[in-house]
C-alpha cells in the first residue's frame, strides 16, 4: 500500500479539481506503480553488482599481497628480503642424525624435506667460524614452510651432534601463516672458544619441543 497510497491521494486531487474527471485513472495508477517497482528492482540489482565487484576486488588485492611471516623468538634478521634458502648450504661436511637426545621432544628427528607439526623444512644454511685449529658451525638458519591451510604454532628445535654424540639443542617457538615461510636462526658463539676436540664430525637434526 505504500506505493499506491500517494497515487490514490493524487487521483483524489485530480478529481477534486475536475482534471481527468471523466477518465479512468486506474491504468495510470497501475502503470505508475509498475514503473516504480521496476526502478527499485533495477536499483537493487545494480547495488548488488557494485558490492560484489568491490568484494572481489578487495579479495584479489589481499590475495596478491606476499604472505606475512610471523616468527616468535627470532631476531630482526629474519626478514622476507633475505635470500631464499633451499637445500643444504654449508662449506664443510654435515650429516643428518636420526636419534633425538632431548627428552622433551614431542616428535621424531626430521631433516630437509621432512614435515613436523605442519611445518616442512625446505633448507638449512650453516655458517662456520674458526675454533682453535678447526672450523665450527656457529650459525644455523633453518627455513621452514607452512604448506597447510591452517595457522601453525609450534616449537621447532635444532639439535647438534659431534661424532654422533649430542652437543647442544635450542628451540624457536614459531607461528607461521598458511603458505608462508619462516627463517629460524640458531647461533652458538660458544663454539669459537675451541671446546671441541680437533677432527670431530658434525651431525644435526630438527624436531618439535613442547611450547612453553
Amino acid at each position: 500500500m505504500s506505493d499506491i497510497d500517494p497515487l490514490i491521494k493524487r487521483e483524489m486531487q485530480w478529481m477534486t479539481v475536475s482534471v481527468n474527471e471523466n477518465r479512468d485513472l486506474a491504468p495510470l495508477i497501475i502503470a505508475k506503480v509498475r514503473r516504480q517497482r521496476i526502478r527499485r528492482a533495477l536499483t537493487s540489482v545494480l547495488a548488488i553488482l557494485l558490492i560484489s565487484g568491490a568484494s572481489i576486488g578487495i579479495y584479489e588485492l589481499i590475495q596478491s599481497r606476499p604472505a606475512t611471516v610471523v616468527v616468535g623468538g627470532a631476531t630482526g634478521e629474519n626478514q622476507d628480503s633475505r635470500p631464499e634458502i633451499i637445500g643444504l648450504t654449508s662449506d664443510y661436511p654435515v650429516t643428518w642424525e636420526q636419534s633425538v637426545a632431548d627428552v622433551s621432544a614431542i616428535s621424531g628427528a626430521g631433516g630437509i624435506g621432512d614435515t613436523l607439526g605442519g611445518l616442512t623444512a625446505v633448507g638449512l644454511k650453516i655458517s662456520w667460524e674458526r675454533c682453535g685449529v678447526e672450523q665450527c658451525p656457529t650459525s644455523w638458519i633453518l627455513s621452514v614452510e607452512n604448506r597447510t591451510a591452517d595457522l601453525v604454532s609450534t616449537a621447532p628445535s635444532l639439535a647438534i651432534f659431534t661424532d654422533h654424540m649430542p652437543l647442544v639443542s635450542n628451540s624457536r617457538p614459531t607461528t607461521v601463516l598458511p603458505g608462508a615461510k619462516a627463517l629460524l636462526v640458531f647461533t652458538f658463539p660458544e663454539f669459537t672458544e675451541g671446546l671441541e676436540p680437533d677432527g670431530s664430525s658434525w651431525q644435526w637434526n630438527w624436531y618439535l619441543a613442547q611450547l612453553r
